[in-house]
C-alpha cells in the first residue's frame, strides 16, 4: 500500500477478517476486522485506521451485501466513500484477464517459471495475444452477423440448462485453435482495425 501510495497512485485492497486494527473513529480499540458489526445495506467508512502489525494509517470501507455471508473490507487511501465502488471495478476488467491469463486461456499458472526477466518476457508476450485474440474474436463476431464466416463455432455454453455467451477473447481463442488445427478452415487474419466494441 505505502509502494502505491509513494508512487502517487490510489490502492482499494480487500483485507480478511483477521487483520488487526487500530480504528481511531471507533471509539479508540484495537481489533480484529470482523469485530466490526456490518451494517445490512448499509456501508461504512473509517477515516483514520492503524494497521498494527506494520503501523500504517489507512481508511476503511465496509459493506454487507443483502443474501451475502460475509462482509466487505477494503482498505484505500482515496475517497473513503468509493472504496467499495473502486474495487468492485476488478470484477469488469481485471478478473476477466486474469481467467484468461489462467485456467480460462492461457494457463500461466502451469509453465512454473522461476526467472523474472523469463516470466516478463513470458507475460508481455501473452498480453499481446490476449490483444490479438480478443481482436480475433471481434472480427470472428462482425463476420458472423454478415453470415461471411468458414468456419462455424458456438459462442455459447450451455451450463444448467442456460446459455453463457462466450467472451471476444474465448470466441478468439476457439476460432484460432479451429483455423490452427485444420487444413481447409481460412487463413488467421493479423491486419485488423480497431472496433468500437
Amino acid at each position: 500500500m505505502k509502494y502505491i501510495e509513494d508512487l502517487g497512485g490510489i490502492y482499494c485492497i480487500r483485507i480478511k477478517s483477521r487483520v488487526t486494527l487500530y480504528i481511531h473513529d471507533y471509539g479508540e480499540i484495537a481489533g480484529y476486522t470482523k469485530d466490526i458489526a456490518p451494517k445490512e445495506k448499509e456501508e461504512q467508512y473509517f477515516e483514520r485506521v492503524r494497521i498494527t502489525r506494520h503501523n500504517y494509517l489507512s481508511k476503511l470501507s465496509v459493506s454487507k451485501k443483502e443474501g451475502h455471508e460475509e462482509a466487505i473490507y477494503v482498505l484505500t487511501n482515496g475517497k473513503v466513500e468509493e472504496g467499495i465502488k473502486n474495487y468492485s471495478y476488478r470484477f469488469g476488467s481485471i478478473e476477466c484477464i486474469f481467467k484468461n491469463q489462467k485456467t480460462n486461456g492461457f494457463r500461466l499458472e502451469s509453465t512454473k517459471i522461476k526467472n523474472i526477466q523469463a516470466f516478463k518476457t513470458m507475460f508481455g508476450i501473452m498480453c499481446i495475444a490476449l490483444v490479438w485474440l480478443t481482436l480475433l474474436g471481434v472480427e470472428y463476431t462482425i463476420e458472423e452477423r454478415k453470415g461471411r464466416n468458414k468456419v462455424k463455432i458456438k459462442i455459447y455454453k450451455k451450463k444448467d440448462k442456460e446459455k453463457r455467451i462466450l467472451s471476444l477473447f474465448q470466441t478468439g481463442l476457439m476460432y484460432f485453435n479451429l483455423c490452427f488445427n485444420s487444413n481447409r478452415a481460412p487463413k488467421i487474419k493479423c491486419n485488423f482495425l480497431l472496433y468500437e466494441i
